[in-house]
């Protein structure tokens, strides 16, 4: 993944180039070799923390703020996030297809021994291989993650055909949907502009107010009218030049009456 990165010309890619980059080639990485077998903590946290920093900067050693947190990123979208991997129960996810594995292909060889040395003829998700090494425990106890979330293992354990993506949105659960995100699925301009309006509408650009509050000596007033702090509810709608530009886009298309605030508008 870091070889990757290093390839690429970071410097010259917005957000969503970052972000495109992060999904298809990054986390298909890791979601190959999850498949495979499991990872540990520690490697997923590395994982983690790559593609966040490549998201946010560009580069893979950099710190920076995150402007929004990584678990929101990975919400779906009518959840308000941007549908990421989370890696976390997508190894979840395939580490239970292990486990499915060793109940339907027991033609395999690996299960042939597992089944031989360990399981012997007992309840595969009931048992407790303490004698095992740290990959077959791991195996043998993916199916607690079902039981976390009221999933009955008997019945995943059951089917004809095991699909990880169908028990990641399982495991996942269902999230709030939120009113919003129509603004960015039905917005025919372009993914760069969407994403600089997805960060707006949670408030995660850096106007003057929040870098101030992080402590940086810069002036507050508003770069467009110079007279008042600058701020998401006034940058975009209080401003006298925003306010101008809303009002003749109203007559444009037709709808008379004022420009209304942050929260009524979105």
């Amino acid at each position: 993944m870091l070889g990757r990165i290093k390839n690429w010309t970071a410097k010259f890619l917005s957000y969503v180039g970052r972000l495109q980059l992060s999904k298809s080639v990054l986390l298909s990485i890791q979601s190959f070799w999850s498949q495979i077998f499991p990872l540990p903590k520690k490697i997923r946290q590395g994982i983690e923390t790559i593609c966040k920093r490549f998201l946010w900067t560009g580069e893979t050693e950099t710190k920076a703020k995150a402007l929004v947190a990584w678990r929101q990123l990975c919400w779906p979208k009518s959840a308000g996030g941007l549908n990421i991997t989370y890696m976390v129960i997508w190894n979840r996810a395939a580490l239970i297809k292990k486990l499915w594995n060793l109940n339907k292909k027991k033609d395999r060889l690996w299960i042939q021994w597992i089944h031989t040395y360990c399981i012997k003829q007992q309840v595969i998700w009931k048992m407790k291989a303490k004698q095992a090494s740290w990959l077959v425990q791991n195996i043998l106890g993916a199916g607690k993650n079902l039981t976390e979330v009221n999933i009955a293992i008997e019945e995943v354990l059951s089917m004809k055909e095991y699909s990880i993506r169908l028990i990641y949105n399982k495991l996942r659960g269902d999230l709030p949907k939120v009113e919003w995100m129509r603004l960015l699925c039905n917005n025919w301009s372009s993914p760069k502009w969407r994403f600089i309006l997805y960060l707006a509408i949670l408030e995660r650009l850096y106007t003057r107010d929040r870098v101030l509050g992080w402590g940086i000596a810069i002036s507050s007033a508003c770069s467009l009218c110079e007279k008042v702090e600058e701020s998401h509810e006034h940058l975009f709608f209080q401003c006298k030049y925003s306010t101008s530009i809303w009002s003749k886009l109203l007559q444009w298309v037709g709808i008379q009456r004022n420009v209304q605030g942050w929260d009524a508008e979105k």
